[in-house]
Formats: structure tokens, sequence, C-alpha cells
């Protein structure tokens, strides 16, 4: 990847956070009452079940997203990322809330609201959710421009 040209965090929504955090909560809660139970094993295995989900999340869901002069990248947690050129994308545009949830192709969105397609020509689709989305696709766009107009 070449120079950054802009970088936007994730927009993650209440009902996720309640979700990841109930999951979380719930295997941390079993340990401790497998603890009062006097059950050393069950406790370890949720506590290493709790810690095993945090670092799970923490690896897969989109931290940031940001818009070189060659393309697009999605920092997921250290040191993973999807790098997209912008040479395999056909199109960046809004798409709909409901595509967070059911969509033919890589969910990236974390939000309901803001959500951006990113077609390519080759692979999967993908849908994400930067937290500013307008000045995320104008970024996008217009880099996707430029580069059309060099070639």
């Amino acid at each position: 990847m070449k120079h950054l040209i802009y970088e936007d965090t994730a927009r993650y929504d209440f009902w996720l956070k309640i979700l990841l955090g109930g999951i979380l909560g719930l295997t941390l809660v079993l340990g401790i009452a497998s603890l009062l139970w006097q059950d050393m094993e069950a406790a370890l295995i949720m506590f290493g079940v709790t810690l095993f989900d945090a670092l799970l999340f923490k690896a897969i869901l989109p931290q940031r997203f940001q818009i070189f002069e060659d393309g697009v990248r999605i920092v997921l947690g250290e040191p993973f990322a999807i790098n997209i050129p912008f040479s395999n994308i056909r199109y960046v545009k809004p798409a709909s809330g409901r595509k967070t949830f059911v969509y033919w192709g890589q969910r990236f969105a974390t939000s309901s609201r803001g959500v951006v397609e990113i077609a390519r020509k080759k692979g999967l689709n993908l849908v994400i959710s930067p937290s500013h989305d307008d000045l995320f696709l104008e970024q996008a766009n217009y880099a996707l421009e430029s580069l059309a107009c060099s070639n």
C-alpha cells in the first residue's frame, strides 16, 4: 500500500456491544459460579473460554478502515488486515442497513447505520460500517476515480 489518504474507525451499535459483552459476561459468571461449587477444573475452563472469546473478538472485528492511493485496507485485530486494491474494486456505495444482517458476501459491518458496500471484480463483495460513512465514501470514490484517470 502506498500513501495513506484517509482513516476512519469502525462504528459499533449498542446492541452489538451488549451482545459481545453478554457473551463474555456469561462465561465469566459461569466460571465464578463453578468456583463456588468447588469445581476448579470447570472454573478454569470457563475462564479460558472467556479469554479465548475476548481474543477472538479482538482479532476478527474491524478496528479501522484505511484508504490508500492504491486501495482500501480493513484493519482487524493486529496483525490481521484485508487489503483490497482499487484495481479489484468495481464501486464503493452506500448500502441498506439490512445488509448488516443478511448479505451475500463478507460482512464486516458492525452497525446498521452508515453501511458501505465495496463491490469487487474478483472475490466476494464486502459491507463495512465506518464511523463517518459519507466522508469515507467521498474519499474512496475520489481515490478510485483518481486512479482510473491516471491509467
